[in-house]
């Protein structure tokens, strides 16, 4: 991810070059906000994109999320669909209507 983020950063840099004098403070904050980027940007922590199955429910969580989601639509359709209640141990999908029970 930051190997492509330094190839725009270059790219946009080589368009600033070419930009009139007026424009040139488009282009810097441009280049602000990718250093923002490149400074802030997990790299090797469990972000949003990485679920965790949590044994409670059965459900997938996403790193501080506090929705459960349908592990079998993440795995086979890499969507994030929040499951809903039906009572203290069971939850359904409403997408793929699978019930989800604590892991045990």
């Amino acid at each position: 991810m930051n190997n492509k983020l330094h190839n725009i950063h270059q790219i946009i840099s080589e368009i600033a070059n070419k930009l009139a004098e007026g424009d040139q403070h488009l282009i810097i904050s441009l280049q602000r906000e990718l250093d923002n980027l490149l400074l802030h940007s997990p790299e090797d922590d469990t972000g949003p994109s990485t679920p965790h199955p949590d044994k409670a429910s059965g459900c997938y969580k996403f790193g501080d999320d506090p929705d459960y989601y349908c592990p079998h639509c993440f795995d086979n359709l890499q969507q994030k669909i929040s499951t809903q209640r039906l009572n203290r141990q069971l939850r359904v999908c409403p997408q793929c209507r699978s019930s989800l029970r604590p892991l045990q």
